[in-house]
């Protein structure tokens, strides 16, 4: 049997479950599962309690699986963040 030669220059991402990595996955369950537990926990009938658990199950399944190029939205979200937050400096150059 001959040797394979495997490239290990490759950052590939691995993949767990309907092409979802392990983080994506763990937004679209974390999101179905916040969403579940307000659905059981808000009084009402069942067509309120479902538009009160919509939003954070879209939010989940948005961050898992929404990619805007090769990011995914989580990560835009990410760099929204810290730009939004880094530190500013005025910089005047004075005229004498």
């Amino acid at each position: 049997m001959q040797a394979v030669k495997v490239p290990q220059h490759l950052e590939l991402e691995d993949v767990i479950a309907w092409g979802l990595g392990p983080v994506d996955l763990l937004c679209v369950v974390v999101g179905a599962l916040f969403a579940w537990w307000l659905y059981l926990a808000f009084p009402g009938e069942p067509v309120l309690r479902i538009g009160v658990a919509t939003p954070p199950a879209v939010v989940g399944l948005a961050l898992g699986v929404l990619r805007l190029g090769d990011l995914a939205l989580r990560e835009w979200l990410g760099i929204v963040v810290a730009y939004a937050l880094r530190q500013r400096v005025l910089t005047v150059v004075g005229s004498s």
